[in-house]
């Protein structure tokens, strides 16, 4: 053989080696393994750049498919049905991931792949949730998203007020592999079969921990632990729900499929979880929900609202002032925000410039005019306007009859007036009762900025709902924790003492102080009276001298 032929034999054999070698890497070395036993969540700690094999065993002869998730806080992870390639059709990336596949006949095991692609080490929950042949298959209908079956849920976008979920078709469940052909999906027969109701879990408050994170995901992952913590908030295909920047929702979605006179099956998606704020950007960043003027604004709110709930009425020209100030200062805060593109510093700026106006101008209106009941008429509607929102921070908020402009202006217009119409007879009482409702709330607000509360969406969901077109089509979901639930009972709690002190206070005095104007006039003519009756010559004693203090008052009260 020439020298040509043994060089010729020597590069191939090299190459035999190297390709064998290449393979033996990517199979046993470039790959690290796990093991899962079907619907046993498990935490890993994944290096950076890791690749995983994941593999599922002991699936039960009664399951048809399994789903494998993968949920990350803050870091992205790939899921392939392929190792050698990662096709969108065969892969999806994401925090909250998840794959279907469909088992064959006499399969008991399946293997997924789970890629890193971050520098850092990523904390993971992974869990394989297998379903029988009489389970709805999430996703199996998919007809948008890349892979054939689409079990996940995704916020297709979100801000600081709403995000909007949304999933794939499902499927009715059949048999393993081989079978003549999956049920069509375009058949209505199917689609009528399958309803989804979409649910809800929230975490604390500005509790960002990763510890917490998986502790809510794991109580969103199969279908037995969703109905016992989840929130039922809706149903159809798409959702859209208000959200609290700083606040983790964990959403997952329950296809059940009708089967008449059999019981009826169900089928959970990939829950997914959003904070409405970014873990990894300083523009909407989780660590910097409020600025400073929030917390100056809040701050002052308690003040003037402990002031308000204990001597309001006592102060009645303050009591006007502070509320004509709330009125125009929420009216202008609208008109800015509806008709102006300014940022929100600037509005909340001139709308408290404007609200000093008002409140100006209303203590001129009592000082000129002195009617006490059109002057406590506007302080009851600040007090109708805030039992009105209560209301509709109740579940009573979420019906979709508030979805028209026209029934939720009308409803919420005749809640501001029901309140002082009803009180107005008796306007001491609606004075009082208006100081100390709106004046504790002021209070409350102030903690509840502190202490992470949701009290205070009470007012900020009827602000948004008529500054905000597309606010009308939101489902309102808050939380409600042990913070609420002491600031609520703490509001009560100041609303009666509160009440009780000043109709303590006010027992025996005059329901309302006497008119400004008519005073002022009174004084003056008072005055002019005492100069007519004063001695011509200086040194003769006057007449007012020989009265004692008492006699005096009695005096000035007469004349």
């Amino acid at each position: 053989m020439s020298v040509f032929g043994h060089m010729v034999w020597s590069s191939l054999v090299i190459l035999v080696i190297c390709l064998a070698f290449t393979g033996y890497t990517r199979g046993n070395i470039g790959y690290n393994s796990i093991t899962l036993l079907p619907n046993i969540p498990r935490q890993l700690n994944i290096a950076p750049h890791e690749s995983l094999e994941v593999h599922l065993i002991n699936i039960s002869a009664e399951s048809a498919y399994a789903i494998f998730q993968t949920h990350t806080q803050k870091h992205n992870l790939t899921v392939s049905l392929d190792g050698e390639h990662h096709s969108i059709s065969e892969a999806v990336n994401g925090t909250n991931n998840g794959v279907v596949t469909l088992l064959k006949i006499n399969q008991t095991n399946v293997t997924w792949y789970l890629f890193s692609n971050v520098n850092d080490t990523v904390n993971a929950l992974v869990i394989a949730v297998t379903y029988s042949v009489e389970d709805p298959v999430a996703g199996g209908c998919n007809l948008e998203f890349p892979l054939e079956n689409d079990p996940n849920l995704l916020i297709v976008s979100y801000n600081h007020y709403k995000a909007v979920v949304d999933h794939q078709l499902a499927n009715i469940g059949f048999e393993r592999e081989p079978i003549l052909q999956p049920p069509i999906c375009e058949d209505q027969s199917v689609k009528k079969a399958l309803s989804y109701d979409t649910y809800q879990y929230f975490l604390l408050e500005r509790d960002l921990r990763e510890a917490s994170y998986f502790s809510a995901i794991e109580k969103m992952l199969t279908v037995e632990s969703i109905l016992k913590y989840g929130s039922k908030i809706g149903g159809g295909l798409s959702l859209t729900t208000s959200v609290k920047p700083g606040q983790g929702v964990v959403y997952n979605v329950l296809v059940t499929e009708n089967k008449g006179n059999i019981s009826n099956t169900m089928a959970a998606y990939v829950p997914t979880v959003t904070y409405a704020c970014s873990f990894n950007s300083d523009v909407d960043s989780c660590y910097a929900i409020n600025d400073t003027l929030t917390y100056v604004l809040c701050t002052l709110s308690g003040v003037v609202g402990l002031f308000l709930c204990f001597f309001g009425h006592r102060f009645f020209k303050t009591e006007l002032f502070i509320f004509g100030f709330l009125v125009f200062l929420l009216i202008f805060y609208i008109i800015f925000t509806v008709g102006t593109d300014l940022s929100s510093t600037v509005r909340i700026i001139l709308s408290v410039l404007f609200g000093w106006i008002g409140g100006s101008l209303w203590l001129l209106f009592w000082w000129c005019c002195g009617i006490a009941e059109l002057s406590v008429l506007l302080v009851g509607m600040v007090l109708g306007y805030l039992v009105t929102s209560v209301i509709f921070f109740t579940p009573l908020g979420s019906l979709s009859v508030w979805s028209s402009n026209f029934n939720y202006g009308m409803t919420f217009a005749s809640g501001v007036l029901l309140v002082p119409v009803l009180l107005l007879y008796w306007a001491q009482k609606l004075s009082i009762i208006s100081c100390t409702v709106v004046g504790s709330y002021g209070f409350v607000i102030a903690i509840s900025s502190y202490a992470h509360s949701s009290l205070t969406y009470i007012i900020i969901n009827s602000i948004r709902r008529e500054t905000l077109d597309d606010f009308r089509n939101v489902v309102l979901s808050t939380s409600f924790h042990a913070s609420d639930i002491i600031l609520s009972v703490v509001w009560i709690l100041l609303t009666i003492l509160g009440a009780a002190f000043q109709f303590y206070r006010e027992r025996g005095n005059h329901r309302f102080p006497p008119c400004p104007r008519s005073e002022w006039k009174r004084r003056r003519e008072m005055g002019e009276l005492l100069d007519e009756r004063r001695p011509l010559l200086g040194n003769r004693p006057k007449a007012r001298s020989y009265m004692n203090s008492d006699q005096a008052e009695n005096y000035d009260e007469i004349t």
